[in-house]
């Protein structure tokens, strides 16, 4: 097993993070000038990589409203926010056309494309770049830009594309969010579902080719003396918080499972080989939760956020009257979800009896809270972790095999400290009612919980009072106006 060096410093990318056409793009000869000195040694490739990295640690994107804040709003797992004040109230309410709505989904569309956009510049400098390359440093850089490339369209896609897709074969036809392969300023036509897919697929698929020579993929041929060579500053440490060779695996199993049918096979199989290979560990008993509330070990592909207490801690506040946007959890809801009615259940898991924290007003999730510079997972914000792999390869066998899925689950359940057994001779309605709690035990403030409703299509999301039928007209966020109206988009 390769070693998991989990932390690697902070550097400043020097890509333009800002820049926009169809306010995504920015391509003019003075910026090709630019890009011409960006892109005229390996340092300035590996300054665009850190650059999308930082990026994509934006508030507007996942260093806030992508995991823990708006998408997780949308899942209803916090209790409604205080007033009409609050910034996110009416997202909350699925009330996408309020003026203050649009705006915050139009932030993050356009955020997401133009990190997409600064990708793409760098893709296709690499292409053209007439650097000698030392073909292992190429094949990294070169596969994390890919993966980053269809993880990016594919939340994209998990966001603004309709529900229940591996139950609508006529979506296959459909047009969806424009996948973005080129930088420039023509605008990207529309695709439909199936091309998108496909472009997803093949993304994911090269980087995964050029990602054996990860150093931590165990399929790499490499001696250390040849990483060490590239590796003289430590660029390559701490793969669990780049685009590394398992976070590939892990989107590629989201994928497949979005997909559904016989796709997910694909899912198990991709699943499978990170549980397996990838040196992510679910949480020992020896550990302890409350000096290592994200799980370290657990984290497939993590960003750092530099100065992520500022973002993330004022949301997390249940003891001020005034904290109109605070993130909260009624008590009663949460006492109900983790099962504290069964003390081998709810009251030994450690999602509800660590990660919970009991405020006077009500309780908030402590797992993102910064408290100094010396904690574990100190200014990390997980996107893809090792429980999910075992979830999705449960669904899969849930089809073929109940008894290895429920043992799965279990698997999970026992690191979290559960001692109640799952009885090995539930029902396949039982297991998805099982499998369902875990997601929503599990995902608390990780930006995942609201995807897995709209992957399965559920007619009602628990903690949502109305008693209506949910829709794509609550799944499916609006394209924002003036991609409809100026660029001729059909969603």
């Amino acid at each position: 097993m390769k070693q998991r060096k989990l932390f690697i410093p902070v550097l400043l990318g020097l890509m333009l993070i800002n820049q926009s056409c169809e306010k995504w793009f920015d391509v003019n000869p003075s910026n090709e000038i630019k890009a011409e000195e960006q892109f005229s040694s390996v340092d300035g490739f590996k300054d665009a990589l850190l650059g999308v990295y930082i990026g994509m640690g934006s508030p507007n994107v996942y260093g806030r409203d992508m995991t823990y804040n708006l998408v997780d709003l949308l899942s209803q797992q916090y209790t409604k926010l205080l007033s009409n004040t609050s910034l996110y109230f009416a997202i909350q309410q699925f009330d996408y056309n309020q003026v203050r709505s649009q705006a915050q989904i139009e932030s993050l569309w356009e955020k997401q494309y133009n990190i997409i956009a600064n990708v793409n510049s760098a893709l296709t400098h690499l292409d053209k770049s007439g650097i000698q390359w030392n073909e292992i440093e190429y094949n990294i850089i070169k596969g994390e830009l890919l993966g980053l490339r269809a993880f990016l369209h594919f939340d994209l896609l998990r966001l603004f594309g309709r529900s229940g897709y591996a139950d609508r074969g006529e979506l296959k036809s459909t047009l969806t969010i424009p996948y973005v392969l080129h930088y420039g300023k023509d605008p990207t036509g529309q695709l439909t579902y199936e091309q998108t897919f496909a472009l997803i697929e093949k993304d994911l698929k090269e980087a995964s080719e050029l990602l054996k020579d990860d150093p931590i993929c165990h399929k790499s041929v490499r001696s250390p003396g040849q990483y060490s060579e590239i590796n003289r500053n430590g660029f390559y440490n701490g793969r669990m918080q780049r685009m590394n060779y398992y976070a590939v695996q892990a989107l590629a199993a989201r994928v497949y499972s979005w997909q559904g049918g016989s796709n997910l096979q694909r899912a198990a199989l991709a699943a499978e080989e990170v549980i397996q290979y990838s040196g992510a560990q679910l949480l020992k008993p020896n550990v302890d939760v409350s000096k290592d509330r994200t799980i370290v070990s657990e984290h497939l592909f993590s960003l750092n956020i530099d100065k992520f207490a500022n973002i993330v801690n004022p949301l997390f506040e249940g003891q001020d009257v005034g904290g109109v946007n605070s993130l909260r959890i009624s008590s009663t809801a949460a006492e109900e979800l983790y099962e504290t009615d069964v003390p081998t259940i709810g009251l030994v898991d450690v999602r509800y009896n660590t990660l919970l924290d009991n405020q006077s007003l009500a309780m908030v999730s402590s797992k993102l809270k910064q408290v100094n510079a010396n904690q574990i997972g100190y200014q990390l914000m997980p996107l893809e972790k090792l429980p999910e792999m075992y979830y999705i390869a449960a669904e899969y066998y849930a089809t073929v095999d109940l008894s290895k899925a429920v043992s799965l689950l279990e698997e999970v359940r026992k690191s979290r400290r559960i001692v109640e057994k799952l009885p090995l001779s539930m029902d396949r309605s039982s297991f998805f009612a099982e499998l369902q709690r875990e997601y929503q035990k599990e995902y608390v403030s990780e930006g995942q919980l609201f995807f897995f409703y709209k992957r399965m299509g559920l007619e009602h999301i628990p903690n949502y009072s109305s008693p209506n039928v949910i829709d794509d007209q609550i799944y499916m966020l609006p394209y924002p106006q003036q991609e409809i109206e100026f660029g001729g988009r059909v969603q």
